[in-house]
């Protein structure tokens, strides 16, 4: 009970709550975004031999995006995704099989 009263209490607390909302509707953006891109990637590919360098880029860092806020929503984290830190770089891509 006493943990409950000092949640409602806390500034933090509500404060945190703010930044989920925030980065909950970032995310969802971000997912219908990734969604074009893999359309794009797909009809890219579809004409070409090799897929799209930007296009694998930018899905890389959104998709590293969109996992680190999820890992603020579900407090796996306190760090602050994106817009509160630094857009994430993208990984090291595989190369492609033949």
């Amino acid at each position: 009970m006493q943990a409950l009263k000092n949640n409602l209490t806390s500034e933090a607390f509500w404060l945190r709550l703010v930044f989920m909302l925030l980065s909950l509707l970032l995310v969802e953006i971000a997912a219908s975004v990734l969604v074009l891109l893999v359309v794009g990637q797909f009809l890219y590919r579809l004409f070409n031999e090799e897929s799209h360098a930007k296009i694998l880029q930018f899905s890389n860092s959104l998709g590293r995006f969109i996992l680190h806020s999820y890992r603020f929503l579900s407090y796996q984290t306190d760090t602050k995704p994106f817009p509160f830190s630094d857009w994430p770089e993208a990984e090291d891509l595989p190369k492609e099989d033949d």
